[in-house]
C-alpha cells in the first residue's frame, strides 16, 4: 500500500529576526497572517501568493519562506507525478525548506520542522536513503520531535523492503537468465541428436557399402580359387589317362 507523508503543519509567524534577516515590517507580517488564514481553509495557491508578497517585503524573512515550501507542497496532488509542472512545484519548495533548513543555528525551531518536511517529501517520492537522513537532521537539532523519529523508523523499514525487493528482483532475473540457458543447453542438445540421426542411416550406409564390397571381394576370390582348382583337376585327368585311378 502506497503511504504519503505530508509536511507538517506549523504556519509560523514571525519571530526574532536571525543573522542577515530584516527587521520584518507590518506589511509583512499582515501578509504571513492573511496567507496562514488562507493555508488554513485549504486555498493553498492563494496563500502561496501571499507568502510570496511577504517575501518581496522582506527576502530574508524565515518565517514566509518556510510556509511558502508547504503552501508549494500541499498544491501537488500526487507526489509521484512526475510532470514538469508538478516536478517544478516540488523543487521549488524543496529549495524553500533548504534555505530555511540551513538556518539551524540562528533559527533552530524552523530549521528543525523544514528538516523534517525535507524528509517527507523524499519518503514519498521513495528516496527512502535521502529521507532518513534528514529525519536525522531534524532529530539532530530536536530529539524529542517524535514525528520525525516516527517516520524515520517508517523510512528504514521502507528501505529495507526495498532492498529486499530489489534483491528478489536481482535473484529472480538471475534464476531467468540461467533458466534460459539450461533451456538453451537443452535445445542445443535436441540439435546435436538430431544431427547424429540423421547422420546415422549414412554411416550405415557406407558400412553397408563396405561390407558388400568385403563380400563381393571374397566371392571373387573364391571364385578363381575354385577356377584353379577346376583347371588343375582337368589337367592331372589328362596325364593320367588310360590308368585307373581309384576314387575316395
Amino acid at each position: 500500500m502506497r503511504r504519503i507523508i505530508y509536511a507538517i503543519i506549523c504556519l509560523t509567524l514571525l519571530g526574532a529576526c536571525g543573522k542577515g534577516e530584516k527587521v520584518s515590517t507590518r506589511a509583512e507580517r499582515r501578509m504571513i497572517t492573511e496567507g496562514n488564514k488562507k493555508y488554513t481553509d485549504r486555498k493553498f495557491a492563494e496563500a502561496d501568493t501571499l507568502y510570496i508578497r511577504a517575501l518581496k517585503e522582506n527576502p530574508g524573512s524565515a518565517s514566509a519562506r518556510y510556509n511558502k515550501g508547504l503552501a508549494g507542497v500541499r498544491q501537488v496532488v500526487n507526489p509521484e507525478d512526475t510532470t514538469p509542472k508538478t516536478r517544478q512545484a516540488l523543487e521549488l519548495a524543496g529549495k524553500n525548506f533548504t534555505e530555511v533548513a540551513n538556518l539551524a543555528k540562528e533559527k533552530p525551531g524552523i530549521a528543525e520542522k523544514a528538516n523534517y518536511n525535507l524528509g517527507n517529501m523524499q519518503f514519498n517520492t521513495k528516496e527512502y536513503q535521502k529521507a532518513i537522513e534528514y529525519y536525522k537532521q531534524a532529530l539532530r537539532i530536536d530529539p524529542k520531535d517524535e514525528n520525525a523519529r516516527r517516520n524515520l523508523r517508517i523510512a528504514q523499514l521502507q528501505l529495507q523492503n526495498q532492498d529486499q525487493n530489489k534483491d528478489q528482483n536481482q535473484q529472480q532475473q538471475q534464476d531467468q537468465q540461467d533458466q534460459n540457458k539450461d533451456q538453451n543447453q537443452d535445445r542445443q542438445d535436441q540439435q546435436d541428436q538430431q544431427q547424429d540421426q540423421q547422420q546415422q542411416p549414412q554411416e550405415q550406409q557406407i558400412n553397408q557399402q563396405t561390407a558388400e564390397r568385403i563380400l563381393q571381394a571374397m566371392d571373387n576370390k573364391e571364385n578363381q580359387t575354385r577356377a584353379r582348382v577346376n583347371r588343375a583337376n582337368k589337367g592331372e585327368k589328362a596325364v593320367g589317362a588310360g590308368r585307373s585311378s581309384k576314387r575316395w
